[in-house]
């Protein structure tokens, strides 16, 4: 083995030494922070309760869709509306949600775009919310959705 090889195997060992170095303090951290350690640095997020509101309407919503998207490949239409109302809250709680985590001072503004979808997109779910789980849980999503909407004043 040549010095020149030597020193190639010597670089990719080291190279890799450090990679998984730090791929192993990355994830140690990353593990610490899901098992509730927090340094002195960790802040409350801003607007806590309306991004998380923000970010159930958005799962809830995304798994309304889906059921919709079901029913219309099975030729059942009768969801329609509703799938209409989910798909114009989606984008403005996406929107809201991260505005809201920023600490944005247009929160406001659009909170008041997205209490007015989210009306629309409970009132159409209540509809359906009998017949199909994920209406039901969309608009338990939306309803609490504008009530963390309009706590902010």
């Amino acid at each position: 083995m040549s010095t020149l090889e030597t020193s190639l195997d010597r670089r990719q060992l080291l190279s890799t030494g450090a990679a998984l170095t730090l791929a192993a303090t990355l994830s140690g951290e990353l593990l610490a922070n899901e098992h509730g350690a927090h340094s002195h640095h960790d802040q409350p997020a801003p607007n806590a309760a309306l991004v998380a509101a923000t970010r159930d309407c958005i799962d809830k919503g995304q798994a309304c869709l889906s059921h919709c998207l079901a029913l219309f490949r099975s030729g059942d239409t009768s969801l329609a509306v509703c799938a209409s109302s989910v798909s114009e809250m989606l984008p403005l709680s996406t929107a809201l949600s991260q505005l809201a985590a920023l600490g944005s001072t247009h929160i406001h503004k659009l909170a008041a775009v997205c209490i007015d979808a989210c009306q629309n997109c409970e009132a159409e779910c209540r509809k359906h919310a009998d017949k199909h789980a994920s209406c039901q849980a969309m608009a338990e999503a939306c309803a609490a959705c504008i009530k963390a909407c309009k706590a902010l004043g």
